[in-house]
């Protein structure tokens, strides 16, 4: 090769695809040299094409210049090829700095190449070849409207001549270059991405060319290594699997919920803390917001009974923190935090969720009571002392409460409930849930229902926090037991999202029974819908009290 770069098989294969498509589209996984890929393409278009007019894009000026800088000008003319730095040093290869981006002119071919943030100021270039690196985070509505204006055929020299500039087949069209990672489904790139494939096959006239690879790919090539996959996978599942394994995530075929509304729900930056015993003692303020005047909190608990121990995520309980604000006429609801908790540990697990009803100030525990949760109820109903927590613990028991409108289980059942209770003093909290095909119907549509209506918010994606607390540089005040501490409730979160899309729908009997695939769970979505009926129920309570309150007796004016 002219430039000297050594390359690997598949690297060449890029080059091939990129040099003989209109249009070519690759989705790779990290460490197979994307943004070093879409450089090294463009230099050569515009070396070995005279005139040509080549356009990158990234996501923002500072992308933008990064890949102009790192990528193009330290790597690619400075270090690895000989040819372009002879062509720096002697100023054929001439690199500027305009306002918003990055400019290098070929003073030999009359070529450029312009790297440009995808913004609208990037309007006025134009293109034989426009590249769009990361195409996932760049706005369509901006590369329709701005870049894809830009392509025009090259003008080269000899379509001067009539004998060729009158002949069509000589008229070279814009090419076009997508590069990204993968994502999600229902992003617009992945429908660019499978038109691509699909007129790869149909289009007769236009050549399509589509490339993927993953991390296996990359540590073939030695561009990865094992550790670098056992790192990934020790990381959100939800990153692993697409920036390392390239799997585009979305919902199953048949599924009852879908994964853009859950990433839009996505929204919350602070999760509620819980206090360790120290934090008690030294009276530290973790930051937690007080509940609100009109604000409800609960906390729903999908228990596991099984005496396996393993690393299955059926061998564990799961608790979820939801509060609901009142806006107007409804409940907005939030998931503040989950955690798990061994399935083997039944009395550990009860401690833990009374620790958790008292820091997050809860008005109501919400068991699910199937498959050996009654045993849970009584065990709710001792009085339990908690040394670690001291002397402001209070340690009466837990029993049903006392509010008819909120629950969902059978009167002779909660009745037995309240006969059966240890400690005749306890706290009036719970609000036990039987599953039942009408209660796991009512729940899941009440669970899809928040998210249509957008009343259903999360917490962020465990990497959006990560980028958020190392932007603010407290990423780096912490140590590895309080940053795995810190990120932990939003990697619930993203559990919590991959288990409800891939739930499919069974319509039996006018209910709704969702089911998930042979390896995996519900435990997290399963508990998140119960809290959200029951804040349903209260909701329709607080709309009926609202109703009598708007009556007053003394408005009444009589007509004779």
């Amino acid at each position: 090769m002219v430039l000297g770069i050594k390359l690997r098989p598949f690297q060449k294969i890029m080059l091939y695809l990129m040099g003989i498509s209109q249009v070519f589209f690759a989705i790779c996984s990290r460490g197979l040299s994307k943004s070093f890929m879409a450089g090294l393409g463009a230099i050569i278009k515009m070396n070995l094409y005279p005139y040509s007019e080549v356009v990158i894009t990234s996501s923002t000026v500072a992308q933008a210049n990064k890949l102009a800088d790192k990528k193009i000008r330290d790597e690619l003319i400075k270090k690895l090829s000989p040819y372009l730095l002879y062509m720096y040093e002697h100023e054929y290869l001439v690199i500027t700095k305009p306002d918003d981006g990055t400019k290098i002119e070929n003073k030999l071919n009359g070529s450029t190449l312009v790297v440009l943030p995808c913004t609208e100021s990037s309007r006025g270039e134009r293109a034989t070849l426009l590249v769009f690196e990361e195409v996932r985070l760049l706005k369509k509505s901006i590369l329709d409207s701005v870049f894809e204006k830009m392509s025009h055929p090259r003008r080269a020299k000899f379509l001067e001549n009539p004998l060729y500039g009158e002949n069509k087949r000589w008229i070279e069209e814009c090419q076009r270059v997508y590069i990204t990672s993968a994502r999600y489904k229902f992003e617009w790139f992945w429908r660019a991405f499978k038109n691509t494939l699909t007129q790869h096959f149909l289009d007769k006239r236009v050549t399509y060319n589509v490339f993927a690879g993953d991390i296996f790919m990359a540590i073939e090539n030695r561009l990865k290594t094992w550790a670098d996959y056992r790192k990934g996978k020790q990381d959100s599942e939800v990153d692993f699997r697409a920036e390392d394994l390239n799997e585009m995530i979305g919902e199953a075929d048949d599924a009852f919920f879908n994964y853009q509304q859950f990433k839009e729900a996505q929204v919350l930056t602070k999760a509620f803390k819980p206090y360790k015993p120290l934090d008690l003692i030294m009276g530290t303020d973790l930051g937690n917001v007080p509940k609100g005047e009109n604000e409800v909190r609960v906390i729903a608990a999908d228990f596991a009974f099984t005496e396996t121990k393993g690393s299955n995520e059926s061998d564990y309980t799961q608790f979820v923190c939801m509060s609901g604000h009142w806006k107007k006429d409804r409940f907005e609801r939030h998931i503040d935090y989950m955690e798990t908790w061994p399935a083997n540990d039944d009395d550990g697990a009860v401690q833990r969720l009374k620790e958790l009803y008292f820091d997050y100030d809860a008005d109501y525990v919400i068991p699910d009571v199937r498959n050996g949760g009654e045993n849970i109820i009584i065990q709710f109903s001792k009085p339990l002392p908690n040394e670690e927590r001291g002397s402001d613990w209070i340690a009466h028991g837990f029993g049903i409460a006392d509010m008819p409108q909120y629950h969902v289980a059978p009167k002779d059942k909660l009745d037995y409930y309240r006969q059966r209770a240890i400690d005749k003093d306890y706290i009036h909290c719970i609000i036990p849930f039987v599953g039942t095909a009408a209660n796991n119907t009512a729940y899941w549509r009440g669970m899809k229902r928040a998210l249509d209506r957008k009343m259903f918010k999360m917490l962020l994606s465990m990497q959006d926090k990560q980028t958020l607390i190392a932007d603010d540089s407290s990423y780096f005040n912490m140590t590895s037991e309080q940053l795995a501490d810190e990120l932990a409730p939003y990697g619930q979160g993203d559990m919590l999202i991959k288990e409800a899309v891939e739930l499919t729908k069974e319509i039996r009997n006018d209910n709704i029974k969702l089911v998930e695939p042979r390896s995996g769970h519900k435990d997290r979505i399963v508990a998140a819908a119960m809290a959200n009926m029951i804040i349903d129920l209260i909701e329709v309570e607080w709309n009926k009290q609202s109703q009598q309150d708007d009556f007053d007796v003394e408005n009444i004016q009589l007509v004779w």
